[in-house]
């Protein structure tokens, strides 16, 4: 696409700095905010960070013949010095991040037409990937973006761009969707993450169904305090969402009535569900046997073993997709009797192993109130003890660790403090933040993750149920600056095998 072209289109103000009548000429053939994914024929988008500023960069895409670049009116960045150098280089002065949303409408204007973000603290993961299965069932085509990955039943190949991150960038986001769409993919569900949202990834897009699960205590390494966390939240629905679009809200939350009054003020229809809710209604929740009331008719489904938060993110996923498709009686009947088919999302109360004759999970949860859910779920199905071995992130929110202590030590019968990404920090100083005044005759504490997922497995006993919590999905460990391959499902069944 010819740059003068984009250019054109850009509603932006923004001032165009070195040789402009070379702008006709140039053809810009692909988008990059990352300085080593550059080429010849890229536009490189300087974003401007808390730390860092991508001008500080443009040397670095010199080297690779990138000659066009988009750097922040608010950049310290000595430009005048650096064109005199780089007669060649075309350096355009903005706002950043709106210069960039702009730019990728104009190079990705085909995307799914039904794209449904979800937020909230836990739970994200797990209702994104119920949204796809149930679309499944209903014989519509979909993929989910988020923490484990893009999910899909299509064969894309390995074209898409994998980030690792709730959200991915919004460059290799808006690249993602053009590829879904590009095989016929119309409704994607996406994660998005209160970073996320602060950071613009999802800027841009046409979302017109937003998703709230829960509120509780994370990313307080990032975020300035709860409000402000919260605050970052609400920017799906205080500003990414149109006029015409759909909040699908968690009634029995605390922040039901706040999230409300912001969807109201912007006239957004509300699908609540929950036992206090007007549009999806429980009825009645207890062990496998859920009801539920729609459209004043009553629905009943079981599920096996997935718990009351479960119950809650399947409910969500259904709000979705009422949200966006108009479904027959009789085609909500058959989605609902179909919820017992669904499949728990990788590292979500993932079952890996029983051995001797106890159940050993895998489960993602790394805050106080996702903790809270998976013991009290495994104290529902134990048969003898719950045992529940956790640490919690170097480098990150490290108010939570003596609250998820003294929840472990409540409601396990038996806990394990050990390692969970200590990156920077001094793990044994985690753990003993862990440990604080819970210290407690429950507790072991063990300083290598692998040696504490040995210890755990010799210790259970018949009727036991084992969770390895934080990890999940993913399949290394941050020590220092490294990453380490820790595949934690593979590492139970060694050790099972090397013990049977």
């Amino acid at each position: 696409m010819n740059l003068q072209l984009i250019l054109n289109k850009i509603t932006l103000e923004f001032q165009i700095y070195g040789n402009k009548s070379l702008i006709a000429d140039i053809e810009i053939n692909d988008i990059a905010i990352d300085s080593r994914l550059v080429s010849a024929s890229s536009i490189f988008f300087a974003m401007m960070g808390k730390k860092n500023d991508g001008a500080n960069f443009l040397p670095d895409i010199i080297k690779k013949n990138c000659s066009v670049a988009v750097i922040s009116k608010n950049s310290k960045f000595d430009y005048q010095d650096f064109l005199l150098h780089n007669p060649q280089f075309i350096l355009i002065i903005s706002d950043v991040a709106k210069f960039l949303s702009q730019a990728l409408q104009i190079f990705y204007p085909n995307l799914p037409k039904n794209i449904y973000a979800i937020t909230g603290t836990n739970g994200k993961t797990s209702v994104a990937e119920y949204t796809r299965q149930m679309l499944n069932f209903l014989e519509i085509k979909s993929a989910s973006i988020g923490t484990i990955g893009i999910k899909t039943t299509e064969n894309i190949g390995d074209k898409l761009i994998e980030s690792g991150l709730t959200t991915p960038d919004i460059v290799s986001l808006y690249k993602n969707l053009a590829l879904l769409k590009a095989h016929n993919i119309n409704d994607v569900a996406i994660e998005v993450s209160s970073i996320g949202l602060e950071q613009k990834r999802i800027d841009g897009l046409k979302i017109e169904v937003g998703a709230f699960t829960n509120f509780s205590q994370d990313h307080l390494d990032y975020h300035r305090d709860m409000q402000d966390y919260f605050d970052c939240k609400m920017i799906l629905f205080s500003q990414i969402i149109p006029q015409n679009g759909c909040a699908v809200i968690n009634a029995d939350i605390p922040e039901f009535l706040a999230i409300k009054k912001i969807c109201d003020e912007r006239q957004l229809k509300i699908i609540d569900y929950g036992f206090s809710a007007k549009a999806i209604k429980i009825i009645t929740l207890n062990s496998q046997q859920i009801i539920i009331e729609y459209r004043q008719e009553i629905f009943e489904f079981s599920l096996d073993f997935k718990g009351s938060f479960q119950v809650y993110n399947i409910l969500c996923a259904f709000g979705n997709i009422i949200a966006k498709h108009d479904l027959s009686n009789l085609q909500i009947s058959k989605l609902i009797k179909n919820f017992s088919q669904l499949n728990s999302a990788q590292g979500r109360m993932q079952l890996v192993a029983n051995f001797r004759s106890a159940k050993i999970f895998i489960d993602f949860a790394h805050t106080p109130d996702a903790l809270e859910n998976v013991i009290k779920l495994a104290n529902q199905i134990k048969k003898n003890r719950v045992i529940i071995l956790f640490g919690c992130g170097g480098d990150r929110d490290s108010k939570k660790r003596p609250i998820m202590g003294k929840i472990a030590v409540e409601l396990a019968d038996l806990v394990i403090i050990t390692d969970d990404n200590p990156r920077s920090e001094n793990p044994q100083k985690i753990r003993q933040e862990i440990i604080a005044e819970n210290n407690s005759v429950k507790i072991i504490e063990i300083d290598n993750r692998k040696l504490a997922i040995i210890k755990a497995i010799e210790l259970i006993e018949a009727g036991d149920i084992l969770i390895l919590a934080g990890k999940g999905h993913e399949n290394y460990q941050i020590i220092g600056s490294q990453k380490y391959e820790f595949n934690e499902e593979k590492i139970v069944l060694d050790v099972i095998k090397k013990l049977s």
